[in-house]
């Protein structure tokens, strides 16, 4: 019979080079936790930025709902319309313009009959910041964001013929 010895080291084992080198990598899971480590922090922190992109949306919907219920319940655009939507862009910080689209004024006062539809759009373009070097402007990309709500009139105005 033809019977082969092993070596000690097994049939898998890496060859004799390797073997030095794999031997000295004592402090090597040191480096490979503190790099894990730092990529994950860098990750969380982009997602947390991302987040702000939503906060703005949100906050946008939030000033376009309520510009709508107030025009609804007072039936016309008046200044306390505007007072809100003033108000609301010191509350959040947002300076978004405001348009009131598709919708038919009962007479020269702009005022809105019962039942009858508008609709409040607000535009604004956020600005994330991407990157910001210590000696130059930060780099940032526009983020357009529209928000469109529609309402209908809940007062009847009155008309002199």
């Amino acid at each position: 019979m033809n019977i082969q010895r092993r070596k000690p080291e097994g049939r898998f084992s890496p060859p004799f080079p390797f073997k030095k080198v794999l031997s000295g990598r004592a402090g090597s899971t040191y480096f490979e936790l503190m790099i894990k480590f730092i990529v994950v922090i860098t990750l969380m922190a982009t997602v947390l930025s991302f987040l702000s992109i939503f906060t703005v949306y949100l906050n946008l919907n939030h000033m376009c709902g309520r510009i709508v219920r107030v025009i609804e319940m007072e039936g016309q655009v008046s200044d306390n319309v505007h007072d809100v939507f003033y108000r609301l862009k010191e509350q959040t910080g947002l300076s978004p313009i405001m348009t009131i689209e598709d919708v038919t004024y009962c007479d020269g006062q702009q005022r809105i009959q019962l039942r009858d539809t508008f609709t409040v759009k607000l535009k604004y373009n956020h600005f994330f910041t991407v990157f910001r070097p210590s000696s130059s402007p930060p780099i940032q990309i526009a983020i357009p964001m529209e928000v469109r709500i529609t309402g209908m009139s809940e007062r009847f105005w009155k008309l002199s013929e």
